[in-house]
């Protein structure tokens, strides 16, 4: 899951002001390729359903940007930052990823 973390941080630094464009940059960076149109609405889907269930719980929130050593940063959206780390954690477990190459 802190693999997963610090991809979405970088996300949230580097993916640009959508969601789409945050989604698009995990996918090419985990498969090095671009997601399908369906891929990409289903992993805004997932970052919207997550986004909305770590807003309401600030306390689940905080319980998933603690796993790992490495601290979470702080300067970002807790909310966000969880929802984010799902998604990456999704995208980091595909077969494809894992079987890259």
């Amino acid at each position: 899951m802190e693999a997963a973390r610090k991809l979405a941080e970088r996300l949230l630094r580097e993916g640009g002001a959508s969601a789409a464009e945050k989604a698009r940059l995990a996918f090419r960076l985990c498969t090095a390729r671009e997601p399908t149109a369906e891929e990409e609405r289903e992993l805004v889907a997932a970052y919207e359903a997550q986004r909305d269930r770590y807003a309401a719980s600030a306390e689940q929130a905080q319980a998933l940007l603690k796993v790992g050593e490495s601290p979470a940063d702080t300067g970002l959206d807790p909310a966000e930052l969880a929802a984010w780390t799902i998604v990456s954690s999704v995208v980091l477990n595909l077969d494809e990823t894992v079987t890259k190459g």
